[in-house]
């Protein structure tokens, strides 16, 4: 079978990565951090590029080695289930929080009265359906859709950089450091992009340099997001709080969107397609951890729409509405970024013994 290739991994590195971060989470670390903001995402970058760097330096000491055969190697049988377990509890939660992301986005640009039990009927229908394919044709999807993350961006920031006025994020630490580390602590959990890695172990082809590649493009989109943060709270100032869509708000500024009538749902649709492919590989990764589980290879129908029946009956009979689903995601905050940064150090910890190829 054809391993992923570097390029199609590095490419959905980037839909994955962005999908979440430039649409909502420029408000939501405004309303913490006001104009700090662009610091929470710098160091929120900052912790998400070391935990890549580790996830990436198992990957490449793994190699031809899938993620719960190292597991079983490493903690034993009892123990590789339980760390898969708690990866698959992590993805659930990533997927919570995506449905949360793409509701609220369909809602409040598209579909005024869409009920969310309705909504996650065909979200979830499409997970299931991910669970058919091989993981090189789902990330073969993503060279189709690279180009119009550059569109997007583009057409967005371009117009609006005349008008940015950087004296609107000064001072810095005017309100100390307090908003800061309460915009870390409770948001870290978008800035997880590397435990989806660790589920790919074995597939994606270890070129030469390919960690080096990896964190060079990790570093690139990391610091264009902390950039966006800051033009985001320069260009609308205490008014940030208040613009949940971020990158859509920016088209005030484009005198083609202006003279053509409302554009906005270009861009909310083109991250639409974005988040929903990161929906469904990250849907994948939870179903290829209830697979390593209960040891069930060939039954992708069965597993994928038990997974999509339990997280159904979770969203509907434990959250009543869209305010208790959000105020559980807040508290489960620290549980969450807790897993992100634990399952790939546990897996680095116990792989710094083996050898691996120089330059990888």
């Amino acid at each position: 079978m054809k391993k992923i290739s570097t390029r199609q991994i590095l490419i959905f590195y980037a839909i994955y990565s962005f999908s979440i971060k430039f649409l909502m989470l420029p408000q939501i670390l405004a309303t913490h951090a006001a104009r700090d903001a662009w610091i929470v995402a710098l160091i929120g970058t900052i912790v998400e590029l070391v935990v890549l760097f580790i996830a990436l330096t198992v990957l490449v000491k793994l190699r031809d080695t899938d993620i719960y055969s190292a597991a079983r190697k490493d903690f034993k049988i009892v123990g590789a289930k339980f760390i898969v377990l708690l990866m698959l509890f992590l993805f659930i939660l990533q997927l919570l929080i995506l449905l949360k992301q793409i509701f609220y986005l369909l809602q409040t640009q598209m579909f005024e009265n869409l009920s969310f039990r309705n909504f996650a009927i065909p979200m979830l229908t499409l997970g299931i359906f991910f669970c058919f394919f091989p993981a090189r044709s789902i990330f073969r999807s993503g060279e189709i859709f690279w180009v119009f993350i550059i569109v997007a961006i583009a057409i967005s920031i371009i117009p609006a950089v005349g008008q940015i006025r950087p004296w609107e994020v000064l001072p810095i630490f005017n309100r100390g450091a307090g908003p800061i580390w309460s915009g870390v602590y409770r948001n870290l959990i978008y800035f997880e992009s590397a435990s989806f890695l660790l589920i790919f172990a074995g597939d994606i082809k270890v070129e030469q340099n390919f960690r080096k590649k990896f964190m060079t493009l990790a570093i690139l989109v990391g610091a264009s997001f902390v950039l966006f943060v800051f033009m985001f709270y320069a260009l609308f100032g205490p008014m940030s709080s208040t613009k949940t869509i971020a990158i859509a708000n920016l088209t005030l500024y484009s005198s083609f969107f202006s003279n053509t009538g409302s554009m906005d749902w270009v861009l909310v649709s083109i991250w639409l397609l974005l988040l929903t492919m990161r929906f469904g590989v990250t849907f994948f990764c939870a179903f290829s951890c209830l697979r390593y589980i209960t040891a069930i290879k060939h039954r992708a129908g069965i597993l994928g729409a038990s997974l999509g029946i339990a997280i159904y009956l979770l969203l509907t009979l434990v959250f009543r509405n869209m305010t208790e689903l959000d105020s559980f995601i807040y508290h489960a905050a620290p549980a969450i970024v807790s897993l992100y940064i634990l399952i790939p150090l546990s897996f680095y910890i116990f792989t710094l013994r083996k050898g691996g190829k120089k330059n990888a």
